[in-house]
């Protein structure tokens, strides 16, 4: 299986669990343009590792940041998705709920 931290700087995994605000919005419009690109280069299998991580590691966390992080972070992973969003949707939706 595909590592998800080589899909997604570490920077950007740090900044995305910040307890600031505006960390976390850069960091999630960064997570947006590597979808974008995963999704430009047809690489499915990396999209759904980023998408998985987001959820079991950040959306599921029991810390507060955490859960922020990863919300804000499927949210722009979705975005970047486009037209392909309706293949992930499920996963997305279910985690979010």
């Amino acid at each position: 299986m595909l590592d998800a931290f080589t899909a997604i700087p570490a920077a950007v995994i740090w900044n995305l669990v910040d307890k600031l605000y505006e960390k976390r919005k850069n960091a999630a419009l960064e997570v947006e343009g590597i979808v974008k690109q995963l999704t430009v280069a047809g690489d499915h299998d990396k999209i759904i590792v980023v998408i998985k991580l987001l959820v079991h590691e950040f959306a599921y966390s029991s810390q507060a940041n955490h859960r922020k992080g990863g919300l804000i972070g499927l949210a722009a992973a979705t975005v970047g998705l486009s037209l392909e969003a309706s293949q992930h949707l499920e996963v997305v939706i279910v985690s979010v709920i």
